[in-house]
């Protein structure tokens, strides 16, 4: 029914509402306090807030700045689609860690957004990965294939989900109990790169996705993603990429 992604400065505010269908919301920046069927919720980076339909929600009051993606989906055809797909969801509200989803939602966002060959198509994959993602985390039944230390899943997650903030070594050691070079190591040993590196490809991932999908300026969008000034973003994009932002936003545009 709708899909997007939303940055809301502090004053924003959700009325309650209702929709008859599954809505959706994924905290990407900030925190934001929730109220649905009477319940409270909080949602901090990463957290899936599913809503069934007809349950009236709203945002319990003002929040600070923050980011989250939404969608309201209707599964029926989904399902029609994808029969191994039928929804096992609850009939509460969902609130769970999931921060995996951030992909399938951008990609969505993306479809929505960007005049691509074989729209119609695109926008219905990229629906059913989606409602395939959130089917996972509401079911999380997946075991890693390939074992990976637990302080090395932490900071990974703690940069796939909070890239904009302005991590350092010393930062992510102390959150995983482990010396700053032990823990440099164990990351570049089992991911290729040291943590500085994998965070810059982070960011310059998201700063690919919002120069094709939205039109943030270079430097709001710098900001947001962690950076500490445009020209400061415009080298780590040009070193990623061989393009300058803005020469990257002109060619997605034509």
């Amino acid at each position: 029914m709708h899909a997007g992604e939303q940055w809301a400065p502090e004053h924003f505010l959700i009325e309650p509402h209702v929709h008859p269908v599954w809505e959706i919301y994924l905290q990407q920046h900030g925190t934001t306090h929730w109220m649905a069927g009477g319940e409270s919720y909080v949602l901090h980076p990463g957290h899936l807030f599913a809503v069934p339909p007809g349950l009236i929600h709203h945002l319990a009051g003002r929040s600070g700045n923050h980011h989250f993606y939404f969608a309201a989906v209707d599964l029926e055809p989904v399902v029609r689609r994808h029969p191994a797909l039928a929804p096992h969801w609850p009939t509460t509200v969902v609130h769970t860690e999931a921060g995996e989803l951030a992909y399938a939602f951008a990609q969505l966002v993306r479809e929505l957004t960007t005049r691509y060959e074989y729209t119609d198509l695109g926008l219905e994959l990229a629906v059913d990965h989606l409602i395939l993602a959130v089917s996972r985390a509401l079911a999380p039944t997946a075991v890693p294939q390939l074992a990976m230390h637990p302080a090395v899943r932490t900071v990974k997650r703690l940069l796939d989900q909070e890239f904009h903030e302005h991590w350092t070594l010393r930062e992510l050691a102390d959150r995983v109990g482990l010396a700053p070079a032990y823990l440099a190591e164990l990351f570049a040993n089992e991911l290729g790169q040291p943590p500085h590196r994998y965070l810059s490809e982070r960011r310059i991932d998201r700063a690919r996705q919002l120069l094709e999908a939205s039109d943030v300026t270079i430097t709001a969008l710098a900001l947001s993603l962690g950076f500490s000034s445009s020209q400061h973003f415009a080298r780590a994009f040009r070193q990623h990429t061989g393009s300058t932002p803005t020469a990257f936003r002109a060619s997605r545009s034509r």
